[in-house]
């Protein structure tokens, strides 16, 4: 009986990653329950406010659960307010409508330093997204 080969030789192999299964977010994405939030849709004729639950956030962007529709490319301002009583309030664009399940991606039209800053500090639980 021959012995096993436990070469290593598969650790020399080039590894590829397909494109349509990466991962192409630039910040880490923080999983939070401990944070109310709300958007309010930009509109001249009929500017509307109402609650949403925040499914991770990041200094660039969000995930939101929302009971009402929002289209894509949709201007908004996304709140958020910390247990500590500190408070965001941050322009942003609709890039993604999941209306099926009611899931939204939202892009901040600048990098937020300060929030990702508050979100590191105020973390208790380590779950990113």
């Amino acid at each position: 009986m021959s012995e096993p080969d436990f070469s290593l030789d598969f650790l020399d192999q080039e590894v590829t990653i397909d494109s349509s299964w990466s991962n192409k977010r630039s910040a880490v994405r923080y999983l939070r329950n401990d944070i109310r939030a709300a958007v309010k849709v930009k509109s001249i004729w009929f500017p509307r406010l109402f609650p949403v639950v925040l499914r991770d956030v990041s200094s660039r962007g969000a995930a939101i659960i929302s009971e009402k529709k929002l289209g894509k490319n949709t201007r908004i301002c996304l709140y958020l307010l910390f247990n500590d009583g500190t408070r965001f309030d941050i322009a942003a664009l609709v890039v993604h409508c999941d209306r099926e399940n009611r899931r939204y991606g939202i892009k901040f039209d600048n990098i937020e330093k300060h929030l990702a800053e508050h979100l590191l500090h105020t973390q208790t639980d380590l779950l990113f997204s």
